[in-house]
């Protein structure tokens, strides 16, 4: 009877004492932060242009303005910009203008050397090693083609993506 009873004990606590294995799986991702970006909206003014002076191929006179970028992480050696946005509907390399204004378009460019920006344009720029920032100087106006230009208002959106190296 005293084997029973300890077989049976034996038995009542292996059922309770059954284990199940648990996997615990951590993952996650170390990176450097990011630069800070100076402003997360610009909106540049074009100011009022004379419509006589940019119907048939003119242009208006150009609008300078920087996207500024501060305290940049040691590791990180460059920011790539890629802008994106609607193209004009007759001529690919400016940006639509959705105002009421017709036949004119938002005509953007790097400032340092006039390159063309279009949509999907990359721009590269290396992180200043002193002040650990940087500066992508841009230039817009206004350009008009055809001699169907009409006066109205003129209103262009483009966005930029960021990467950092």
């Amino acid at each position: 009877m005293k084997h029973i009873t300890i077989l049976f004990s034996l038995l009542i606590y292996s059922a309770f004492t059954s284990a199940d294995a648990v996997n615990i799986n951590v993952s996650g991702y170390v990176a450097a932060m990011p630069c800070e970006i100076e402003r997360n909206n610009y909106s540049i003014d074009l100011k009022k242009v004379n419509a006589w002076n940019i119907r048939d191929s003119q242009v208006s006179p150009w609008v300078d303005f920087s996207i500024k970028f501060k305290n940049c992480p040691t590791k990180t050696t460059q920011v790539i910009m890629t802008i994106t946005g609607t193209s004009d509907l007759i001529n690919g390399d400016y940006f639509i203008n959705t105002g009421t204004s017709k036949n004119s378009a938002l005509n953007l460019v790097n400032t340092l050397n006039k390159t063309l920006i279009k949509n999907g344009t990359k721009i590269i720029v290396a992180v200043d090693n002193n002040s650990r920032s940087v500066e992508i100087p841009l230039s817009a106006r206004i350009v008009g083609y055809g001699n169907g230009m009409s006066v109205g208002t003129f209103r262009s959106h483009v966005e930029f993506t960021l990467l950092y190296n």
